[in-house]
């Protein structure tokens, strides 16, 4: 008996020491490698940008602004319960009954896969509502503004859902979703979903979705987990989501996804096109975006008032053009193995866990990972090149003669809104077209957010029209937003720990996956004292050794972060932040 438990033990520690063997990030895969390091040069180009300073950053929405889920939720009455109810409620007030489109994921790539499966897989809705048509009174838009990811078994929604004042997406979770329980809605922590969601917007992955329920094998294991025979599976639902679907489905997803994504390119383009100083640019690219709107037939892209916009595009755009984020993830068959070594790594890690927690041989931060965390690390690790938080490249730059503003900019308006400019303007788009390049919108053509709701209104009032009356810009109803993440601490400006506050805490306090949440403690010296028990951390901040070389994405903060910018230009500058860390790190091995 002795003896099995000594081999066994033995068996233990050498299945932990081949499975703690970690190869550099994206090792084998030289060109993803290469794509990470343009990547990061074109996030840093665009940390530096005009709108990534005048579109807000943080957490919370600007003061005043709220999300579409958010006021959507007072228009409801409330959170509906359970999942089903909520889809529900979006064909409530739509003129076709099509309030949504929804998929089921068992095995897909968010941060709660490990706690779906083929019985209880993510359930993925975008709200797509069309309400009923009228002059005076403009609707919320919900296509390409409103993405719900339901995961059961962790009681819990992530919301992505756009604001429309604040001209950015905001990411939010319904907390302790489930029967009887006291569901809590938050704003998440912006700098962890924009691990993936790298551009700010919804991201989605290419044809032929074999992620989702419309492959039949992933639907008919999906049938099979829940009990339900084959022939009835399209008629089955799972919190309204139905266990087969046609390929239709994730195309109609992906193309609400593009949409959202198109929102946030319309934004920049806006901004960075025209600069800070550019009202004569703005003028007349709101003109030709709203000419093409109500006359798509007769837009020249050679006419003398594109070539007008063009000039003056050029006086205002960046040097180095305008590259536009990549929304799309590579497409994954999840029943075929991605990669076997990775996938065997991972099944030799649960064999360590088992044995590991045998004879109790759990470091204590393991021993206090939750359910969720454990879950998730059970799974494989993902290639690099199929990874959402792999940094995609951008497009190409584009250049100043580009007609692209005009299009992307269209996009923040829909058929109703043509309908009604129309009507309101006597069917003339040239007397919309004189009063904005007469000055008359100049008010809202700050360099800012660009907000259709504003700009409707105030045709509507120049045109001749009582008013135009909107919901959802500001709403009494609306309580304020609450913020996930840790309590506030009282941290003295000179202790370090203020440096790692401004570069770590984003992602390293408030996280959702515990092991990243080590600074999450409720007193000072409980996070310092984290920090001292994380070795790895000096390796992290030794710039000296890796930041020229092929390891250079091991340091923190990451390459392309706002908080990694905040310690070049600190660096720059000759401010000794990172060798305050450092020292710190060097003190803590030495204690």
């Amino acid at each position: 008996m002795r003896k099995t438990v000594a081999a066994l033990i033995v068996l233990g520690l050498l299945l932990g020491w081949l499975t703690r063997q970690q190869a550099s990030p994206d090792r084998d895969y030289a060109s993803i490698h290469a794509a990470i390091e343009r990547t990061s040069v074109a996030l840093h180009a665009a940390g530096q940008a005009l709108s990534h300073r005048l579109i807000a950053q943080h957490d919370a929405p600007p003061a005043g602004t709220r999300s579409l889920f958010d006021h959507h939720l007072a228009q409801a009455g409330g959170l509906p319960y359970p999942f089903a109810a909520l889809l529900e409620s979006f064909n409530r007030n739509d003129r076709w009954d099509d309030g949504y489109v929804s998929l089921l994921i068992p095995q897909g790539r968010s941060l709660s896969k490990g706690q779906t499966d083929f019985r209880q897989p993510r359930v993925l809705a975008a709200a797509r509502t069309n309400a009923p048509y009228s002059t005076d009174q403009l609707a919320p838009i919900y296509a390409g503004r409103l993405f719900l990811g339901f995961t059961e078994a962790a009681q819990e929604i992530e919301v992505i859902a756009y604001n429309e004042a604040a001209g950015r997406f905001e990411f939010q979770l319904v907390q302790n979703y489930c029967a009887g329980c006291t569901p809590r809605v938050v704003y998440a922590r912006r700098a962890v979903c924009l691990a993936c969601h790298q551009s700010g917007a919804p991201i989605f992955s290419v044809r032929p979705w074999a992620e989702t329920n419309a492959s039949m094998p992933v639907a008919r294991k999906i049938a099979q987990a829940r009990g339900v025979d084959w022939s009835k599976a399209s008629a089955t639902r799972y919190h309204g989501a139905a266990l087969s679907t046609q390929i239709l489905m994730p195309e109609t997803f992906d193309e609400l996804v593009r949409a959202g994504s198109e929102l946030i390119q319309a934004q920049r383009l806006w901004i960075d096109g025209c600069g800070e100083n550019g009202l004569h640019c703005r003028r007349r690219l709101l003109a030709q975006t709203l000419f093409l709107l109500l006359r798509p037939g007769e837009f020249d892209p050679a006419s003398s008032a594109n070539t007008a916009l063009r000039q003056a595009q050029a006086q205002h755009w960046p040097d180095n053009g305008i590259a536009l984020p990549n929304d799309s993830l590579p497409s994954r068959e999840p029943l075929i193995q991605d990669d076997f070594w990775l996938r065997s790594r991972g099944e030799l890690k649960n064999v360590v866990r088992r044995i590991q927690t045998w004879f109790r041989f759990e470091a204590g931060d393991n021993a206090e990972l939750s359910r969720k965390l454990a879950a998730f690390e059970r799974q494989p690790k993902l290639p690099a090149a199929l990874d959402p938080l792999t940094p995609r490249e951008p497009s190409t730059p584009l250049s100043a003669d580009s007609l692209t503003t005009v299009h992307r900019l269209a996009g923040l308006f829909v058929p109703d809104d043509r309908r009604r400019l129309l009507e309101w303007s006597g069917d003339s788009p040239q007397r919309v077209r004189d009063l904005i390049l007469g000055g008359q919108f100049d008010e809202l053509l700050s360099p800012g957010p660009v907000n259709r709701v504003a700009i409707l209104q105030a045709l509507a009032q120049r045109l001749g029209q009582a008013q135009a009356e909107y919901c959802c810009l500001e709403n009494p109803r609306l309580a304020p937003p609450l913020i996930e993440g840790a309590r506030a601490l009282n941290i003295e400006a000179e202790s370090v720990l203020s440096l790692f506050q401004r570069y770590c805490f984003a992602c390293h306090r408030g996280n959702p996956v515990e092991h990243l949440n080590f600074m999450g403690a409720g007193t000072v010296d409980a996070v310092l004292a984290a920090i001292r028990a994380k070795p790895q951390i000096r390796e992290r901040l030794d710039f000296g050794r890796y930041e020229h070389s092929d390891w250079r994405s091991l340091l923190m903060p990451p390459a392309g972060s706002s908080q990694r910018r905040q310690l070049d230009a600190a660096r720059a500058s000759g401010a000794d932040d990172l060798e305050q860390m450092q020292e710190f790190m060097r003190q803590a091995q030495v204690d």
